[in-house]
């Protein structure tokens, strides 16, 4: 995978008469390694690294994304850093944010303040303060707890018995 210079992708800038110069960059065509840009939204492709403000991803894969608001939407994403994160269809390996809106997809670990899962939604490790939705979440922090608790009680009777 080659990385493409920023020159290659469209740039444009909003809001220049009222002060605003975001910097909003969407990708033509094929993959990019790494953007570091104020406004992405991307469809159909691949990005290695996201650092941005605003993240928008539809049918694309991502290695990560760092933002302050990343949206997935019938993608696929290793992991995402942000204030809020938005996941509908798609896949996560993991997400750590503060608000977390999640809708027919499968995450494996969440880390976060409050998660929002909807209907058809698979996590398999949580830790948040608070869970909303139907999601089916596999372990949370307290069923974590207990299972350590009592793999360690079971691991130091074997210990003992040994001795």
């Amino acid at each position: 995978m080659s990385e493409k210079p920023i020159s290659e992708l469209t740039t444009s800038s909003s809001d220049e008469s009222a002060g605003l110069s975001a910097n909003v960059v969407t990708p033509t065509t094929g993959s990019v390694d790494s953007v570091a840009v104020d406004v992405l939204a991307f469809e159909r492709g691949a990005i290695g690294g996201v650092r941005a403000t605003d993240v928008s991803a539809r049918l694309a894969a991502v290695g990560g994304i760092a933002a302050n608001h990343a949206s997935v939407q019938q993608g696929a994403v290793n992991g995402i850093l942000a204030r809020e994160a938005t996941v509908r269809q798609g896949m996560v390996r993991g997400v750590v944010a503060q608000n977390v809106h999640v809708e027919q997809s499968m995450v494996r670990a969440v880390v976060a303040n409050t998660v929002e899962a909807g209907p058809s939604t698979g996590i398999l490790f949580a830790v948040a303060r608070r869970i909303d939705g139907d999601a089916k979440i596999l372990l949370d922090w307290r069923g974590a707890l207990a299972f350590g608790a009592s793999l360690g009680a079971f691991l130091a009777l074997i210990r003992l018995s040994l001795r």
